[in-house]
């Protein structure tokens, strides 16, 4: 991966930017995969359930 010529409105002259992200894009890293987990989850859920009772589901 080529260095990005802008390293960014946080670095100072002639020092990198620094190299952690910010706490706004953890933020917001994690709330996707929390929404990725519960998605998984309420998928299998639905499937379990109409796995075990086929009679209310006509399908």
């Amino acid at each position: 991966m080529a260095a990005h010529p802008n390293p960014g409105a946080r670095a100072t002259a002639g020092r990198p930017a620094p190299a952690r992200t910010e706490l706004g894009t953890k933020l917001l890293i994690a709330a996707q995969w929390g929404l990725t987990a519960f998605g998984i989850f309420c998928l299998v859920g639905v499937a379990v359930i109409i796995a075990t009772t086929p009679d209310a589901w006509p399908l």
